[in-house]
């Protein structure tokens, strides 16, 4: 069944911290919304994924407003009523953690100690992200078998996202480091690699496509 599997990601939607309309310090992370273009996107891309995927796929979302309120938009660019679909929301697929202090202060910290290991004041590093994928990927494919499915679609966060592929595809550090975060509403593609026109990594019988990546150095 692994054989034929094919999975997409869809990074959330313009939302409101995206925008600078809202600092999810002063509201919870959890609770930003997606903007009306973002709604938009988010139909956009049920459109690109397409229904008949959808309707054979297992679907995971992470718990967050934005992220639910996209897969509602991609149910619905793909013509499906959420009633007709089962959604496994996973907290392991929420946002990495950046903690409560200024961002841009730690910078140079992070410069030294390295993109993919700093932990952010009062939060989580990407490495950290990366264990939670891992554990992610096991009950997932776990399921998958037990369902006997081809498809997943996952609807998340962009470094989440990263750290997802960077697991699945055995990326090395500087590898993920390479990687830009998707735009809104990106749809990444996993899938055995005789099925991916221009796969931009490989592993083993795996590609994936639909990466984008840094132009300019940190």
């Amino acid at each position: 069944m692994s054989d034929t599997l094919i999975i997409k990601l869809v990074r959330h939607g313009e939302s409101e911290s995206n925008t600078k309309e809202t600092d999810p310090r002063d509201v919870g992370d959890h609770r930003i919304c997606l903007t009306p273009r973002g709604r938009r996107q988010s139909k956009g891309a049920g459109k690109r994924v397409g229904r008949r995927f959808i309707d054979e796929a297992l679907v995971y979302c992470s718990p967050y407003a934005r992220t639910r309120q996209t897969l509602k938009g991609v149910l619905a660019g793909a013509g499906i009523k959420p009633a007709d679909i089962r959604v496994y929301e996973d907290p392991r697929l929420r946002e990495v953690d950046l903690g409560y202090g200024e961002l841009d202060a730690q910078i140079p910290m992070r410069r030294i100690h390295g993109w993919f290991y700093y932990r952010y004041d009062g939060g989580q590093s990407p490495a950290d992200c990366f264990d939670r994928m891992s554990t992610f990927l096991e009950s997932m494919m776990r399921q998958v078998e037990r369902k006997g499915t081809r498809r997943v679609l996952i609807v998340t966060h962009g470094l989440t996202l990263r750290a997802f592929v960077m697991r699945f595809m055995h990326l090395t550090v500087e590898q993920f480091e390479s990687l830009e975060n998707p735009n809104n509403c990106d749809v990444i593609t996993i899938a055995p690699k005789s099925r991916l026109r221009k796969p931009q990594f490989t592993s083993g019988k795996w590609g994936v496509s639909g990466l984008r990546f840094r132009t300019k150095p940190r």
